[in-house]
C-alpha cells in the first residue's frame, strides 16, 4: 500500500470517529434538552398590552401581548370570547381580531395562553372591550408615560358637531400636573413656549372628566404634562361622540 493510500485510509478512520463522536454528542445533548424541559413545570406569564380593559373598539382590531418563560416561549394563541383566533410564534404577539360582525354596543372578552417547549400553559387575565357605536370614535385608551418636567400629546381628527367625553387619573395616588385640550394653532404655540389659549385646561389634579362639544372640524391635542421630579404614569379614556 503506498503512503498516499495510508494517510487516506487514516484521515477516513479519523473522519468517521469524529461523525461518530459528533453523533454521540448530538444524542447526549438532546437528552439533556429533553430532561432539562422534564423538570420545567412552572408556566410563562402573559398579558395583553392592547388594547386596554374597558377600551371602546371597532372593525378590525389590533391586539398585543407580551408572554415570558424562565426557557423559551413557543407561542401565545388569542382568544375572543372563549375563541381561538390567532398564533403566534414570538414572545412580543400581535394579532388582528376582526370585530367588523359584532353588534354596537356589545361587550367581550379577551385574553391570551403563552405555551412553553415543556408544554406549560399560562393564561393572561380577561380584559373586556366595548364595540363602539356608529356615532362613537376612540380617540385613546390606556396608559401614558411622562417623563419628569415633559409632557405626552394625544393627536385626533373631529367633525363639526362632535362632542368629546372623557376621563384621566394619575396611578398610584400621583398629580396630573396639566392637562390641556388644545387645537392646532395653539398646539403649535405650546410647543414653542409662546402663549396659548386652551379650549380646556385644567392643573394640579388627581383625576379629571370632562363633556364638552368640539369647536369645529380640524385637527385637536390632548396635552398631558408632568410637573413633578419624576416620571409619572396616566390612565386616560377619551371618545368622540
Amino acid at each position: 500500500m503506498s503512503l498516499s493510500s495510508n494517510r487516506r485510509q487514516n484521515w477516513s478512520l479519523r473522519f468517521a470517529f469524529l461523525c461518530r463522536a459528533g453523533f454521540a454528542a448530538a444524542v447526549l445533548l438532546l437528552a439533556g434538552c429533553e430532561w432539562l424541559l422534564s423538570l420545567d413545570r412552572v408556566p410563562p406569564e402573559c398579558w395583553i398590552t392592547s388594547p386596554a380593559d374597558s377600551a371602546i373598539v371597532s372593525g378590525y382590531v389590533s391586539v398585543r401581548a407580551q408572554a415570558y418563560d424562565s426557557l423559551v416561549v413557543e407561542r401565545i394563541d388569542f382568544y375572543a370570547d372563549g375563541a381561538l383566533f390567532a398564533t403566534d410564534s414570538s414572545d412580543y404577539a400581535s394579532a388582528t381580531w376582526n370585530a367588523t360582525a359584532l353588534p354596537e354596543e356589545s361587550w367581550h372578552q379577551l385574553f391570551c395562553i403563552a405555551y412553553d417547549l415543556a408544554g406549560n400553559a399560562g393564561y393572561s387575565d380577561t380584559i373586556s372591550v366595548k364595540i363602539a357605536s356608529a356615532s362613537q370614535r376612540s380617540v385613546y385608551h390606556g396608559t401614558l408615560s411622562v417623563p419628569a418636567g415633559g409632557y405626552v400629546a394625544v393627536k385626533f381628527e373631529a367633525l363639526a358637531g362632535d362632542t368629546l367625553a372623557g376621563e384621566a387619573r394619575a396611578a398610584s395616588g400621583g398629580v396630573i400636573g396639566r392637562f390641556s385640550w388644545l387645537d392646532d394653532a395653539n398646539y403649535q404655540q405650546f410647543r414653542q413656549g409662546a402663549t396659548y389659549t386652551a379650549i380646556h385646561e385644567v392643573v394640579g389634579v388627581g383625576e379629571l372628566s370632562m363633556t364638552r362639544p368640539v369647536p369645529g372640524a380640524g385637527t385637536y391635542y390632548l396635552v398631558f404634562a408632568n410637573s413633578q421630579s419624576s416620571r409619572q404614569t396616566y390612565w386616560a379614556r377619551f371618545t368622540l361622540e
